[in-house]
């Protein structure tokens, strides 16, 4: 198993509010993105405290229980932010989505998702698929309302129905993912809203470029397409 990541400002931010993790220990990889909300820096410090925090209760309590881990997990990593975004008025508001992924070298891969990061699939067969779900205004558009993604697109971009540090108890989506791959990718929205799954499965079957090669190809289409938010990508390759 190897893994890669990277982030980019992009090309019209005037500050990366995203931040990434990838940490092992035993046979269990940890990797998390985390896309910041909020005025001035508070985005960027909000999406580095959940990963930070995350990190250490991985280190420190990890247990080999998933489900259980992750909710005990994201309860304290919820409340470091909201607490935070109390306590001064430059912090008001401010929060962070979180796609994170277990994967331990005997096949088990779990997934948690809040917010609008995505996780993807790249199966044996290449074939590309989104495996979480947004918590975001767009999704809920086009499920409730039956509109199309470019009409929701225009009303909704940007706006999430779900995030830690907003409100003092926060759920989040777990997945148990059983199927092998190629690749699982975790993303912020700056790759996902702006390079199209062809396009990311070109680049990851490139024999030619390592890991970290092909982070910077996605980063970089994100970029061709306008830049117009920060970008992050984690790649597990197995």
């Amino acid at each position: 198993m190897r893994y890669y990541g990277l982030t980019d400002r992009g090309l019209t931010r005037p500050q990366n509010q995203d931040s990434f993790r990838i940490v092992q220990q035993d046979d269990t990889v940890l990797a998390i993105v985390c896309d910041g909300i909020g005025g001035h820096q508070a985005g960027d410090i909000a999406s580095r405290m959940a990963c930070d925090t995350m990190v250490r209760c991985f280190r420190r309590q990890y247990d080999k229980n998933p489900e259980i881990w992750y909710t005990r997990s994201l309860e304290k990593v919820n409340k470091v932010v909201y607490e935070l975004a109390k306590s001064e008025p430059k912090y008001k508001g401010m929060g962070t989505t979180m796609v994170a992924a277990l994967v331990d070298n005997g096949g088990k891969t779990f997934l948690l998702n809040i917010g609008d990061s995505r996780a993807y699939l790249i199966d044996k067969d290449w074939k590309i698929s989104q495996l979480t779900e947004d918590h975001s205004l767009v999704n809920e558009l086009i499920k409730r309302d039956g509109m199309s993604e470019d009409k929701a697109m225009e009303i909704g971009r940007h706006v999430i129905t779900k995030a830690i540090g907003i409100w003092p108890v926060i759920e989040g989506d777990i997945y148990e993912l059983d199927e092998d791959f190629n690749y699982l990718m975790l993303c912020s929205d700056g790759l996902h809203n702006y390079v199209e799954g062809n396009r990311i499965v070109e680049v990851l079957q490139d024999k030619e470029t390592t890991g970290r090669q092909k982070c910077e190809k996605l980063v970089e289409l994100a970029n061709e397409a306008g830049g117009y938010d920060n970008i992050t990508v984690i790649l597990v390759e197995k």
